[in-house]
């Protein structure tokens, strides 16, 4: 069991009476504990629904296995010098799996402005890095836990970017 420890409860709770998270019309979350935990965290104190999707989980290169080395395979792996960790997905396969999961998350929410995600550091990381100009080992070593940002689906920006990336 890998859950939320208490200090990642109280982190949750904090995050859910932040004003973005209440303007949340649908929350999705991948099924994997610490995202389904921190989900219900989020949705239950603002009368949220909520959704899941597995195709929200983290990339498999990251979790199938224990990862020797893991700062330099991660390094290796992000700048294109090893393709497959633990004969996971692909950066492409697995940008192209969460892309087409939050495609359908749009499409099944016809009207709502505001789609909240639960996911995870890594498959984030490449996303976010894909639509700005921050690299993708930055993003990795900088989104908080908990963290949030507001991507505008339509024109594929960012409206508020996460912690680190604010400008103060």
């Amino acid at each position: 069991y890998w859950g939320l420890s208490e200090e990642g409860i109280n982190l949750a709770k904090q995050l859910s009476t932040q004003e973005e998270i209440k303007s949340i019309d649908v929350l999705y979350s991948s099924l994997q504990i610490k995202a389904l935990e921190s989900a219900i965290i989020l949705a239950k104190p603002n009368n949220i629904p909520l959704r899941t999707n597995v195709d929200f989980t983290e990339l498999t290169s990251i979790t199938n296995g224990f990862i020797n080395n893991y700062e330099a395979t991660i390094h290796d792996f992000y700048t294109g010098k090893i393709d497959r960790i633990n004969n996971g997905e692909t950066i492409s396969e697995g940008l192209s799996r969460f892309e087409k999961a939050l495609e359908h998350a749009v499409n099944e929410n016809p009207g709502k402005e505001n789609i909240g995600l639960i996911s995870h550091a890594n498959i984030l990381a490449i996303f976010c890095s894909k639509y700005s100009d921050i690299p993708v080992l930055s993003y990795h070593k900088d989104i908080q836990q908990p963290d949030f940002a507001v991507f505008e689906w339509e024109n594929k920006k960012f409206i508020k970017n996460f912690t680190k990336y604010q400008s103060s």
